[in-house]
């Protein structure tokens, strides 16, 4: 067993923001080096994040820890030195997950070296939970106080942030406060009149796909294009035009706080929340209107008669969820592939699916225009599945794979069996020493609380060993219970899309669809793989359960 004295430690450091000295990092390493140093511990791994928040625990090196100590075989280190608690994390939930339940699950402790504390002392949890509350706390305290801030300079016509095609921000002249100058937004005339001619082409009928595709040929850069803003692709596209249509900042309305972003509890990533409109924040500045009333007026007059024309169509039957789905890929541009068109015929619905750069921002950023039938990429690809499953030697091969890996699962349960049936002969001896204890010493709290805790760990212990002797040898599936599982498959795939393009999801890859012409003739040719071994494998459970099973179940 490893002494405290040569205690193998990892250090963690972070710091938050660009706007933090990065030497916090060298500063935060420095002192965990002396404190390990001091204790005699045993320095093997350094974790450092720079630049990211502790609001959340998706950092490159945080996971790099976590994953090092779940290896397995056992953590590489029984320690982590953080300078102070905030350092792993700011949120209170993400801090009591990784103190006590990631790491101590690993039997890794966790030092705060500014206090000298760590997880697995007396009390410990209260502490560090005192702690990360307070951590928690001063995380809420900067977000109340960014958004009041936010508040003020909106209310006084300052920026708050963010982009707006038409617009550039300029510092504001003699700041009041030279060490937090304000910015202040400003026309940005090439853009201003991009903008008014979006306005007046809409307003004179062309369609919004029809702008975009204008825009592009032009080869106007759209705002997210040089790599502003979190969308893919490049170029214009028609939701983007609706949403600069709508965009009541253009007559010089600004409105902020409108919505609000919450983070998606243990991720990185954040959803939009709309506010009430009670809580928004609009001002008027006449003097940043790009677009003239009139032209505002006619853009939303079209907007109307578009809309009330929609509603006047008969009532569909809801979203229609395709096979197909979601799995191609455009062989020309690399993008994704949608329903471009649909018509309905004797009450079927048809629909051809198309790129979708091409049919939302046009030729000029994707050349493929050609269609396929949803019918005919589905039959192709069910057709392409069984033809593969069909062959013998593809059976054949992964029967051969199956018992291998049967047989290793096997040695491993027997070893696993063998272990749990140890460790319950050991605690029933504990529990008849303490028996014996207390018949002889008489009556003691603290040999009948241990008996307690001896007895409840005797019952976990006893479940285990049933679940490891339940875990008997694997039977190799017949061929026969593989083409049944297939014939489930098909149907499956046949009578229900939806559960169909979920299960298909799992082990196709991305279907690129490249199209061909073949003298007057054009066609597609879909190139993609099959993970076989998922369809496989859930054949082969059926075959344990005596049955052929479903797709669906699986």
């Amino acid at each position: 067993m490893t002494s405290e004295g040569n205690l193998p430690v990892a250090i963690y450091a972070r710091y938050s923001t660009e706007r933090q000295d990065a030497r916090s990092i060298d500063d935060q390493l420095r002192r965990c080096r002396v404190y390990a140093e001091s204790h005699a511990y045993r320095v093997v791994a350094e974790y450092k994040d720079a630049a990211i928040s502790g609001a959340h625990v998706e950092r490159a090196d945080m996971q790099r820890l976590l994953a090092a100590a779940r290896m397995k075989g056992g953590a590489p280190f029984r320690a982590i030195l953080v300078d102070d608690l905030s350092r792993l994390s700011r949120d209170l939930g993400n801090t009591w997950q990784i103190v006590f339940h990631d790491l101590a699950s690993a039997d890794v402790k966790v030092v705060d070296v500014t206090t000298g504390m760590a997880s697995d002392g007396a009390g410990a949890r209260l502490t560090f939970g005192a702690m990360a509350l307070v951590n928690d706390t001063f995380l809420q305290l900067v977000r109340t106080e960014t958004h009041r801030g936010l508040e003020g300079r909106a209310l006084g016509g300052f920026s708050t942030g963010g982009r707006c095609y038409g617009y550039s921000t300029v510092q504001e002249e003699n700041p009041p406060d030279l060490e937090h100058p304000r910015k202040q937004s400003v026309i940005e005339p090439v853009e201003a009149a991009l903008v008014r001619r979006v306005f007046r082409l809409f307003a004179d009928g062309t369609a919004l796909k029809k702008i975009a595709s204008i825009l592009n040929e032009d080869g106007i850069a759209a705002p997210h294009d040089g790599g502003r803003g979190n969308k893919d692709g490049r170029g214009w596209g028609h939701t983007t035009i609706r949403a600069m249509l709508r965009n009541e900042r253009y007559l010089g309305r600004f409105t902020w706080n409108q919505s609000k972003w919450v983070r998606v509890p243990g991720r990185k990533s954040r959803r939009q929340v709309k506010r009430p409109e009670s809580e928004w924040v609009t001002t008027e500045h006449p003097a940043l209107a790009i677009v003239p009333l009139e032209l505002w007026e006619e853009a939303q007059a079209r907007f109307r008669r578009v809309y009330a024309t929609a509603r006047g169509r008969p009532a569909g039957t809801g979203r229609h969820v395709h096979l197909v789905s979601g799995l191609m890929r455009c062989g020309v541009c690399g993008g994704s592939m949608t329903v471009v068109g649909r018509k309905e015929k004797a009450g079927v619905s048809y629909a051809r699916f198309g790129c979708t750069a091409h049919y939302s921002r046009g030729a000029s950023i994707c050349a493929n225009g050609l269609s396929i039938s949803e019918k005919k990429a589905s039959r192709t690809l069910v057709d392409a599945l069984k033809e593969k499953l069909d062959r013998p030697e593809v059976v054949e091969t992964f029967i051969a794979s199956f018992k291998q890996r049967t047989s290793e699962l096997n040695r491993e349960n027997g070893a696993g069996a063998d272990d749990a049936e140890r460790r319950v002969r050991d605690c029933e001896r504990r529990i008849a020493n303490l028996t014996e204890s207390l018949a002889k010493l008489g009556w003691s709290d603290a040999l009948a609380a241990k008996l307690r805790d001896e007895e409840t760990q005797l019952g976990r212990l006893r479940s285990e060993r049933s679940a490891a002797s339940k875990d008997a040898p694997r039977a190799v599936p017949h061929p026969t219970a593989i083409a049944a599982y297939l014939k489930d498959l098909l149907a499956l795939l046949e009578a229900d899309p939806t559960r169909g393009r979920e299960t298909l999801a799992r082990f196709v890859a991305p279907l690129v669809m490249t199209p061909e012409t073949e003298g007057p003739a054009r066609r597609y040719r879909a190139t993609g793989a099959f993970n076989l071994s998922y369809f496989l494998n859930a054949a082969a459970l059926g075959s344990r359960s005596g049955k052929s099973g479903c797709a669906g179940r699986n």
